[in-house]
């Protein structure tokens, strides 16, 4: 792990700096870097995702553990930089690219280095933290349902905005309460990890951050019909969070008649009233599992 001194010497050395269109600010406290390995636990069975690496402070502690390390870098000057302090490691592998291919799908060329199982644990960019946790969520359960050419994630390990921290381990009611709440929370087994004050980044972002696990429950998403169908209906409602489920659903389902969406709402014990964000993860959960189409 480094130093904010050595962080510097390394990025003056390649003629590089920060950039704030990544989101690259860099974790310099290493007591609470431990943290973030404490907490992810790592198998060394699986091979580890780590998202933004920057100079490789984290990476370094990854790969003492003996895992397989896949480091997706989008800068090129720090992939080069990553690809010459690593180039005599045998259990790492460097991918110049977008972790996200489009808005919802992960990178294929990324997908193919992790097989069938892994990992991850990475100081995630803000940018992208919420998007790329929920595909792992949703492309796991496909993977498990036996979609091919995905990735099974048995957990995720990261830091992130606190706002986007606490949005994810919302609940029905919180002013955060969103998409994202509801699939972590039928989807996985969250821990809340301490905050991380934004004085232990480089350059210091306006804001603190938290580390968070999530454990993918197999049990849990097992219950789920359709994760595809569930996440459609759960963002269509959250994009029209002030009007009400019933109406939504009517006006939104192809070959769903309004009979079929009274009685999937009443199964799920939902008025029609109700708006999303009153709606627990559960709910949400039964209408999806009872609809028979998605919305257009």
């Amino acid at each position: 792990m480094q130093t904010l001194a050595q962080i510097r010497a390394l990025l003056e050395e390649a003629g590089l700096s920060p950039r704030r269109m990544f989101g690259q600010n860099f974790l310099i406290d290493l007591n609470l870097m431990n943290k973030v390995l404490e907490l992810a636990d790592v198998d060394p069975s699986q091979p580890v995702l780590e998202v933004g690496p920057g100079t490789g402070s984290l990476t370094e502690a990854l790969l003492e553990t003996g895992a397989k390390v896949v480091a997706v870098e989008i800068d090129r000057g720090l992939h080069a930089l990553l690809a010459n302090r690593f180039a005599d490691r045998p259990n790492i592998r460097l991918i110049h690219a977008d972790i996200l291919a489009g808005k919802h799908a992960v990178n294929p060329a990324v997908l193919g280095e992790l097989g069938s199982a892994a990992q991850l644990v990475s100081n995630l960019p803000y940018n992208i933290a919420t998007p790329l946790v929920a595909q792992c969520l949703l492309d796991t359960w496909s993977a498990m349902h036996g979609e091919s050419g995905l990735c099974r994630f048995s957990r995720l390990t990261f830091t992130v905005q606190l706002e986007v921290a606490q949005r994810m381990s919302a609940g029905p009611g919180d002013e955060e309460y969103g998409p994202i709440s509801v699939l972590a929370g039928l989807l996985g087994r969250m821990t809340v990890g301490p905050v991380i004050p934004a004085t232990a980044f480089w350059p210091q972002p306006k804001v603190n951050s938290r580390i968070l696990r999530i454990d993918f429950d197999e049990q849990a998403a097992d219950r789920i019909k359709n994760a595809a169908d569930l996440a459609q209906i759960i963002f269509l409602a959250f994009n029209q969070r002030r009007k009400q489920i019933g109406p939504i659903l009517q006006r939104r389902l192809e070959g769903a008649t309004g009979a079929d969406v009274e009685a999937a709402l009443k199964l799920a014990g939902v008025e029609p009233q109700q708006r999303a964000q009153s709606i627990k993860p559960e709910q949400f959960m039964l209408i999806a599992n009872s609809l028979p189409q998605t919305p257009r």
